[in-house]
């Protein structure tokens, strides 16, 4: 039986969500912790869809299970946020996945070691389980640490999270300004980074995994990321082609071997930001912002 707690966070996918959980049946794990996003009004049969996903979630074997189920539609980023804060409530440390995402069986053993060897490291706050480049990274060592935090799939503690909240506007531009300059590796995406923070400290949006990493970045964090992919989105599937070009299969990793020095890869960074964030995410964050915001509540 796995001993680290997973969060599994759904919304209204039955197929997906089922696809998911046949791979944490695999590893049963000891402490499962459920949270479910409440039906949209404006989507029709909303309520039904949201019921079906959670029924899918049946462990057959001796569990603990906890749900956070909400009755009203919250909206990812609120959800997301309420869901990991109540997560952390009942645990120091665990795994969190959504119900587009299918991980192998290696994750759930990289992410354990990994909790573990930097359970007291103050510099480590995140590990990732996904690598969205194109091609396999080359090392002799199984992960890099990176400055940014992909949230596909990934585990951390709740020493990071403390202190998160998706209110950025006690945040004051000089206090931003510095810590993109100390993170951005050029001008253009130190650029980049200050336009995202202006639009979501002007507008009061709650876009959680950007300002996740901002986060990160204020409490002066690397997050660990892996040389090859671990946890699949198949979410984006149906999506144009910038977004499902981040799709990528799933490789195995174990046994892990590990960086001798804790240090940001800058020129692996260099690579993300630019064929990553400066394309399909900026496509992706500004999909969003013109399709979702309507719906989306402010703070």
């Amino acid at each position: 039986m796995f001993q680290v707690p997973v969060l599994l966070i759904l919304y209204h996918r039955t197929d997906e969500t089922h696809a998911l959980f046949q791979e944490i049946k695999k590893i049963k794990p000891a402490q499962l912790f459920v949270a479910g996003d409440g039906p949209n009004p404006l989507i029709k049969n909303d309520y039904k869809h949201c019921v079906k996903a959670r029924s899918v979630i049946m462990p057959e074997w001796d569990c603990d299970l906890k749900t956070f189920y909400k009755e009203e539609h919250l909206g990812k980023s609120k959800l997301v946020y309420q869901a990991i804060s109540w997560f952390f409530e009942h645990v120091e440390e665990g795994i969190i996945l959504f119900d587009d995402t299918i991980p192998n069986s290696d994750f759930f053993y990289y992410c354990e070691e990994l909790l573990e060897k930097y359970r007291n490291n103050e510099e480590v706050m995140h590990i990732g389980g996904s690598y969205i480049q194109k091609k396999k990274r080359k090392d002799i060592y199984s992960y890099y640490f990176s400055a940014y935090a992909i949230t596909w799939g990934f585990a951390t503690w709740k020493s990071t999270w403390k202190y998160f909240n998706l209110n950025i506007s006690e945040v004051s531009d000089e206090e931003a300004d510095a810590v993109f300059t100390k993170y951005a590796l050029g001008i253009k995406e130190k650029l980049y980074w200050n336009r995202v923070f202006n639009i979501f400290k002007k507008n009061q949006i709650a876009y959680w995994n950007y300002q996740y990493n901002f986060h990160i970045w204020r409490n002066n964090g690397l997050c660990v990321s892996p040389n090859v992919n671990l946890v699949k989105n198949i979410g984006i599937k149906s999506r144009r082609k910038g977004f499902r070009r981040l799709m990528r299969d799933t490789y195995q990793i174990l046994p892990l071997k590990a960086p001798k020095i804790i240090e940001r890869n800058r020129s692996e960074d260099k690579k993300l930001f630019k064929k990553s964030y400066n394309k399909a995410f900026f496509l992706m964050f500004f999909d969003w912002i013109n399709n979702i915001l309507g719906n989306e509540k402010k703070l």
